[in-house]
């Protein structure tokens, strides 16, 4: 038998990539918080359009993080990194204590924002942009691979599943803004081809609405190919 041949009869020892809960959703929550600093850093304080749509902007971010918290705290991870993270579920529950509180003052600043006042936000978004990173990262690189350790794959997607599937539709829309344009070409695929598969029509086409404002023309017909989509439509 020669070595190319028994190469070729091998069995596959390709498995699939492990599921992780945070790196999507993180991905699209730093973008967002980089927007939300950007703009507070640019803001023209005495054009009223321009803070009403810092407002929103800040109202969706807002959203996000206390949508997000409310799925890691949630009984199904919880209970999973209570088991399998326990040595770090303590530091992740307060550091989301922390995020709250800090919360709760930022969107009293933001909506009584003024001229005066304006630095201030700026400087208290750009200080809690940095503490939260810190805490993406403990999830990311401490409680993750202790879950993935311990958790099949099938567990680990039954989450990720439960999560995604109990978000309203426009608040998915407003996480997919974000999400969307930072995740990879294989990450749109994956999500947007299980939202095609998973959601009704109707529903589908509000989140391919989403990728059709906020992708570019050509990452949006790199994921319609890959799907099904047609990107022809009038």
């Amino acid at each position: 038998m020669t070595e190319s041949t028994s190469t070729s009869n091998a069995p596959s020892t390709t498995s699939a990539p492990p599921v992780d809960l945070y790196r999507e959703v993180h991905k699209g929550l730093r973008r967002a918080l980089f927007e939300v600093v950007q703009c507070a850093g640019s803001l023209n304080a005495d054009d009223a359009d321009a803070v009403n749509s810092f407002q929103q902007l800040f109202a969706d971010l807002d959203m996000m993080l206390v949508t997000h918290h409310a799925h890691e705290d949630g009984p199904a991870l919880a209970s999973l990194i209570a088991q399998h993270a326990n040595d770090i579920a303590a530091t992740v529950e307060a550091g989301h204590d922390d995020i709250e509180h800090e919360l709760a003052q930022l969107r009293t600043m933001v909506a009584t924002l003024d001229t005066t006042s304006a630095p201030d936000v700026y400087d208290r978004l750009a200080e809690f942009t940095t503490a939260y990173l810190a805490h993406m990262n403990v999830e990311e690189r401490q409680v993750m691979p202790r879950l993935q350790a311990a958790a099949t794959n099938d567990e680990l997607m039954a989450i990720t599943r439960t999560i995604r599937t109990s978000v309203p539709p426009p608040e998915m829309c407003v996480f997919l803004r974000s999400m969307l344009p930072a995740m990879n070409p294989e990450e749109r695929v994956s999500m947007l081809g299980g939202m095609k598969m998973g959601a009704p029509p109707e529903i589908f086409e509000l989140f391919w609405g989403v990728a059709e404002t906020n992708l570019s023309g050509s990452d949006l017909a790199a994921v319609a190919s890959r799907i099904g989509v047609s990107t022809d439509r009038q």
